[in-house]
């Protein structure tokens, strides 16, 4: 009785171990195959994928925006040397090819082999993957990636890369598919692209019409079919369908090679179950009935005594009879430390309440509008702040996209969901984005949004404030600062103007006067101006409109004293080195008329008798200056001419020139030294923010200082 006991419920587990067994295990196939049958199409969805992205690469080529078809065509090539098989093929609007590379530049060319793609790709402006057509050119199946090429909103041209079913085949052969099993590329009309089963005997061949029907029912499934199995999978890029066709007698081969050792080892437990139930069984009944008196006296409430016992399994047992009183009052232990955990979990439930009552109120209660956002981009809760922002009904929210309450502002907005998604925890956008928070009645409001992504839950806070009037003022602030800088543009504009007109009349009077000393003064003092001038012009082309390049201000001065006063013809060549240095205009407008006296004292005095020479002029930081942290800058101005006269620091006079300069060198708090180099030489250190720095050095009296070239009423040279 023991035996059939056993038996009967151990031979019901081996057969239910079997048959669940054989479930799990058939399942397992399918699982694997549908999981090879996804790495397939994924490993042909990177292939067009990178096709395509090399087709935009070169949509962006200068050669299509000047209709150089030649230089595409062998740039094309280049291209296409990474991607051995593969025919770059470019199409016009009347769906003509123009551009094969299959073919020599400039031989004919029919039209496309899928006028109608190509044309939906013309009318649609997107890239698609198309289903397999015949090739005009190699008169057999094909399929493409076709691309447009856009210029100003209108699609130009179409590049398409051709692919042969044998150049998929062979990505796809390099994975590890199934043994046995055959694997089939289907385009969007079920037919085959390539399969491993026949080659290119196979490219054409539609799928049966219960695979075709499987297809149409979802992205992912099995096929049963006669005789044997199939699982697909679909592109996420294409109408593309990875099959895995299994025949039925491979799969029930490697189903029942991997239960065989289930049914062996199910049996052998068998056997052994048996023969050990009849050893033991004499003896389990033995220990039963000694059990059977302890058993009885612990009921009456006697003394138990335990009798010897075959089994340690019995001998428990008895210890259990005498342990029961002990085990008894234990549990009434154990029962009330666990009422008494009760009474505590049922606190803890109501503090947690507590929190959640003190949260879900911060969360309703919040002055900006709060958006929980789930996997899928859209609403699964807001807050009554967000409720009235975006103009929606209690509850209404929730199920919305975000993505149609919030969008970028501009001509090409993305999805601000992807972007919230892609961005760092914790990121605003305001400042980078300008949002526009939509309500259902057409209405938009300026809006700032931030993100906190919550991973665990796979949920986004967004975080949304309306800051209309935040953008109005910085609109007010930015027209106010351009109104701002037209103004000072055209004050510039019209001081430069003015001084302009002072010289025209300064050129004009001195016209009407003989050569001597007051038509020279006249002439000096319209270089000064133009001087002046200058700076303005400089000020209102300058970018920042408050400073300017003083090395390109230099050489524009140097050009128009050399131009007045002929030194090229004269045999004089100024060199100018100066450092691209900002200045603003209490450095500048001194500083030129410096260097405008400078200048034309040398012109004047240092080359006489029609001597040849040249001036050199530097302007660069003081040495030192940067390891000081100062901007302390040197102008230096030699020429090889005949240099100071002798005696120059007593006999100097104070002329016009002389006065000027000390008047120019104090403003810029600058130091102006003269000395004889094989020639004169004048030295000036400034600073280069003017009164903002401290001074640079002592200024020398105008009275001590010689003439560079001889006695005149400009500064000496």
């Amino acid at each position: 009785m023991l035996l059939a006991a056993f038996t009967v419920p151990t031979t019901i587990a081996v057969v239910a171990l079997f048959l669940h067994s054989y479930g799990r295990e058939q399942a397992g196939i399918e699982r694997a195959s549908q999981d090879v049958a996804r790495a397939l199409m994924l490993a042909i969805d990177h292939e067009l994928g990178s096709a395509q992205a090399a087709l935009q690469a070169l949509a962006t080529s200068p050669s299509l925006d000047n209709h150089d078809l030649r230089a595409f065509h062998a740039q094309a090539i280049e291209v296409l040397q990474s991607r051995p098989g593969n025919v770059l093929v470019a199409s016009s609007p009347d769906l003509r090819q123009v551009i094969n590379t299959g073919r020599p530049f400039g031989a004919p060319l029919p039209h496309h082999g899928d006028p109608g793609e190509i044309r939906s790709v013309f009318e649609t402006g997107r890239p698609a993957v198309s289903d397999l057509y015949v090739g005009p050119t190699v008169n057999r199946l094909l399929s493409s990636v076709d691309v447009p090429v856009v210029r100003a909103g209108e699609v130009r041209y179409v590049l398409s890369m051709q692919y042969y079913g044998e150049r998929l085949g062979a990505i796809l052969e390099r994975q590890q598919a199934p043994p046995g099993a055959t694997v089939t590329i289907y385009d969007g009309n079920a037919r085959t692209v390539w399969s491993s089963r026949g080659g290119r005997a196979e490219v054409g061949r539609r799928a049966s019409e219960a695979l075709a029907a499987g297809f149409a029912l979802g992205s992912e499934g099995t096929v049963d079919e006669a005789g044997g199995v199939t699982v697909f999978s679909h592109s996420s890029l294409s109408a593309w369908t990875v099959a895995i066709a299994r025949q039925r007698s491979a799969l029930n081969a490697n189903l029942w090679q991997s239960l065989e050792w289930i049914v062996i080892g199910g049996c052998a437990l068998l056997a052994l179950g048996a023969g050990l139930v009849a050893l033991i069984g004499t003896r389990i009944e033995a220990a039963l009935r000694g059990l059977v008196h302890p058993a009885i006296a612990l009921g009456h409430g006697e003394q138990v005594v335990l009798p010897p016992l075959p089994l340690d399994e019995a001998l428990d047992v008895g210890h259990a009879l005498v342990q029961a009183a002990a085990l008894l009052h234990e549990r009434t232990v154990q029962r009330d430390e666990a009422e008494r955990a009760e009474r505590m979990l049922r606190e803890a439930k109501r503090a947690v309440e507590r929190n959640e009552a003190f949260l879900r109120g911060i969360f309703e209660e919040s002055p900006d509008g709060i958006l929980l956002v789930g996997h899928d981009g859209r609403v699964t809760r807001a807050n009554v702040q967000a409720e009235r922002m975006f103009g929606y009904a209690a509850g209404a929210l929730e199920g919305l996209a975000l993505d149609a309450l919030l969008v970028e502002s501009g001509e090409s907005p993305t999805s601000v969901y992807e972007r919230m998604r892609a961005a760092p925890a914790r990121s605003g956008m305001a400042g980078t984005t300008h949002l526009r928070g939509l309500r259902p009645d057409g209405q938009a409001f300026a809006a700032d949004a931030m993100a906190n992504p919550l991973p665990e839950r796979a949920l986004l806070i967004v975080t949304v404030r309306d800051v209309s009037a935040g953008w109005e003022q910085e609109k007010a602030l930015r027209q106010a600062f351009k109104d701002k800088s037209t103004l000072l543009k055209e004050l510039y504009h019209r001081v430069k103007n003015n001084l302009q007109l002072i010289v025209s009349l300064f050129n004009l009077q001195a016209r009407t006067m003989e050569e001597g000393r007051e038509r020279q003064a006249l002439l000096e003092a319209a270089d000064r101006v133009r001087a002046m001038a200058l700076v303005h012009e400089r000020l209102y082309q300058s970018r920042s409109l408050g400073t300017i390049r003083l090395d390109d201000y230099m050489r524009e001065l140097c050009d128009q004293l050399a131009n007045a006063a002929s030194a090229r013809e004269r045999g004089i060549a100024l060199a100018l080195d100066a450092a691209p240095v900002e200045v603003g205009l209490d450095v500048a407008v001194p500083l030129g008329l410096l260097l405008n006296e400078i200048v034309s004292n040398s012109l004047k005095h240092a080359f006489p008798d029609g001597r040849a020479g040249a001036i050199r002029i530097s302007l660069a930081p003081l040495a030192g200056a940067a390891q000081r942290g100062d901007d302390t800058l040197q102008l230096v101005v030699c020429d090889d001419g005949i240099g100071l006269p002798p005696e120059a620091e007593r006999t100097s006079r104070p002329t016009l020139g002389l006065k000027l300069a000390a008047a120019l060198s104090e403003q810029l708090l600058a130091s102006l030294t003269f000395e004889n180099r094989d020639g004169a030489c004048v030295s000036l250190t400034f600073r280069a923010r003017g009164h903002g720095g401290h001074d640079a050095g002592p200024v020398p009296d105008s009275s001590s200082r010689p003439s560079l070239a001889g006695a005149d009423d400009s500064i000496p040279g």
